[in-house]
């Protein structure tokens, strides 16, 4: 159940962090026109996108216990020189280091390779509008939001420094 938990959370956790970079690509003036666009086309690809996630939990958790078995000896070595108190000690570190080397370097590598993936196979496209439709529809929630933010390319930006009438002197 971890391992479907685990695919889970790279193939439909991280829309969000594809949502945001694709934002950040396209230099997107309107977030949400941007965010709708990533999502039918993460939406309209979701084959490859699936697939993909797929193989990056295999290589995510196989890599995990590459770590953890490559930290056995070292721990070991370490738990050797400690009190026998400690003799769980090594197995515990060598889990540790291993969850760490997960989250703080195979984690990232993944997530960049899910976009590597999504811009790849994104690459030209445009989102359809039949799929475009289909989530305006989905919740009067989403379409109250929609509608809020047509007009907001733009919205909320501050007055440039020329424009300033009077500048600070320093």
């Amino acid at each position: 159940m971890a391992l479907v938990r685990a695919y889970l959370k790279l193939a439909v956790g991280l829309v969000d962090e594809v949502i945001l970079a694709h934002g950040l690509r396209t230099r997107a003036e309107n977030p949400y026109a941007s965010a709708k666009e990533a999502l039918v086309l993460y939406g309209q690809n979701a084959k490859p996108m699936l697939i993909n996630a797929a193989w990056l939990t295999l290589f995510t958790w196989g890599l995990s216990l590459v770590v953890f078995l490559l930290m056995l000896a070292p721990a070991a070595a370490i738990v050797y020189v400690m009190p026998s108190a400690w003799s769980a000690g090594g197995m515990v570190f060598a889990i540790l280091f291993a969850w760490a080397v997960k989250v703080a370097v195979i984690e990232p590598f993944a997530i960049a390779c899910l976009l590597q993936a999504f811009f790849k196979v994104t690459e030209g496209q445009t989102p359809n509008p039949e799929w475009e439709a289909k989530l305006d529809s989905a919740s009067k929630k989403f379409k109250t939001l929609g509608e809020r933010a047509v007009n907001w390319a733009g919205g909320g930006r501050r007055k440039p420094v020329s424009d300033v009438s009077e500048t600070p002197s320093v």
